[in-house]
């Protein structure tokens, strides 16, 4: 067998074994029916494809997180923490997940539906959850200012500005014993696009980034760039970059069908700049001739090395 050979089927054998991992993962999640399962299948092998991108692949994710103290900043119903909560439970080690919203945030389940049935699976005692703003729960808790690893995956358009990440990211580098080496993993949707189906998904976030919805998923928009020098201002250094080409979930038709809830019920009132994202946001989806895809994901490890 020729080399190319082999390496396309162990490839193929790599992406089975991941699907089959994610399928076994979305498990844990609540759902309430058969096409719920499938889109959670999807999240969690997003989930597993960002640990790769972080750590090379899922066997070094293992022996990078087992013996960590770990810390989720912005956790909310769990899609990454079941994943993390995974390889650190392998070692009896556990996921300190964060979330600052209220309890009864989220559809078609809340955060403490979600959460608490995870907390009842096997993997419940790999978690503690905590509601508290991750600054103050980085203050008050040891284990959370003493980690040495801080994820946060598809969590900072959640936050409330640019100034509290720039904060966060300061508080994070300090907490605990500053002299010791720490890691911060990131994860989030990049802003650009690598297909034509993804475009409605990226001016759908850029709309809802100058007019945010109240209880919308994008409050705060921090572009990659912009993400590297706040934090390498807060004392953290680029360790690795992987970009994630449109992945495979619903998250983009979830944002263009928010938008358009967006443009129904303020068109009149908003801003000639965000009618013309919105516009071409809707003259995009109407070209298409597949569904709306997403635009691509932007990784990153950041180092501190206590100095």
């Amino acid at each position: 067998m020729s080399l190319l050979k082999m390496s396309s089927q162990d490839s193929q054998e790599r992406a089975e074994q991941l699907h089959k991992l994610a399928k076994e993962l979305a498990a844990f999640a609540i759902n309430k029916n058969e096409s719920s399962q499938v889109i959670q299948e999807s999240q969690l092998l997003h989930r597993l494809n960002i640990l790769r991108s972080w750590f090379g692949d899922l066997e070094a994710s293992t022996l990078a997180l087992q013996g960590n103290k770990v810390v989720e900043i912005g956790c909310g119903q769990g899609d990454m923490t079941i994943a993390i909560a995974h390889f650190v439970s392998q070692n009896q080690d556990k996921v300190y997940a964060i979330d600052p919203a209220p309890l009864d945030y989220g559809s078609p389940f809340t955060l403490e539906q979600a959460q608490g049935h995870l907390s009842k699976t096997l993997l419940g005692h790999s978690i503690e959850w905590i509601q508290a703003d991750p600054m103050e729960a980085s203050t008050k808790q040891p284990a959370v200012a003493s980690a040495g690893m801080y994820i946060l995956a598809h969590s900072s358009f959640y936050l409330k500005s640019k100034e509290y990440f720039s904060q966060l990211l300061r508080h994070l580098a300090i907490s605990g014993d500053s002299s010791r080496p720490k890691k911060l993993l990131f994860a989030e949707w990049g802003m650009r696009v690598s297909v034509a189906e993804a475009e409605p998904h990226l001016l759908a976030v850029r709309a809802q980034e100058l007019l945010p919805l109240p209880s919308g998923n994008i409050q705060t928009v921090v572009p990659p760039s912009e993400v590297k020098l706040l934090a390498e201002a807060a004392g953290w250094k680029v360790e690795k970059e992987v970009w994630i080409e449109s992945p495979k979930m619903d998250d983009g038709r979830w944002e263009v069908f928010a938008a358009k809830r967006l443009r129904d019920e303020q068109y009149k009132m908003m801003a000639s700049n965000v009618k013309e994202l919105l516009d071409e946001m809707e003259k995009k989806v109407t070209e298409l001739e597949v569904p709306v895809q997403c635009m691509d994901v932007w990784t990153c490890v950041f180092v501190f090395d206590g100095r």
